[in-house]
């Protein structure tokens, strides 16, 4: 059998992780962008990472009290944390110690939408390899309907900056 890099449980926390960054950043985007409708879209956006990281704690949560299954104590140990943290940081969208520092070279709504599609472009990647990789069935589904969430977020941001690039 392959060595998996992590299991199933520390997949969900990263997830997790990457869902709160992506509400964050889309928030704050929010904020920044003079244009209403992509400020809106970009609040709406932010609303559906929050329940994405919802999702991927019940999951967690559900696949934590198959305890008998599945131990992940570890997960716990200062080293493991430290792990799964610079797995975080590494992915998709920007730390909150990044963040500001991103959104402060972001001059544009175009600009604030690029970064949105590179995020998703790597959430869609890293969830994809999460299907491939993860054991339960729970997981499996909830990274495919992600999936599915996370390209119509690709496809939303792309179509809002094309209409914004064909105002000019």
């Amino acid at each position: 059998m392959t060595q998996k890099f992590f299991n199933d449980l520390e997949a969900l926390q990263i997830s997790i992780a990457i869902e709160e960054r992506g509400e964050a950043f889309y928030n704050k985007a929010a904020k920044l962008v003079e244009d209403r409708d992509t400020a809106e879209m970009l609040k709406e956006l932010a609303d559906q990472e929050k329940d994405h990281a919802d999702l991927f704690r019940k999951i967690y949560n559900e696949l934590r009290e198959k305890k008998e299954r599945f131990n992940d104590d570890y997960i716990y140990d200062p080293d493991v944390a430290a792990y799964l943290k610079a797995m975080v940081n590494s992915s998709v969208f920007p730390t909150d110690e990044e963040l500001q520092s991103v959104l402060g070279r972001l001059s544009s709504a175009a600009d604030v939408l690029a970064v949105g599609i590179q995020a998703e472009k790597d959430s869609i990647l890293f969830y994809t390899e999460m299907v491939i990789s993860s054991v339960y069935v729970e997981a499996k589904d909830a990274f495919r309907r992600l999936i599915k969430e996370e390209k119509q977020h690709l496809i939303d941001l792309q179509t809002r900056l094309n209409e914004l690039k064909n105002q000019q």
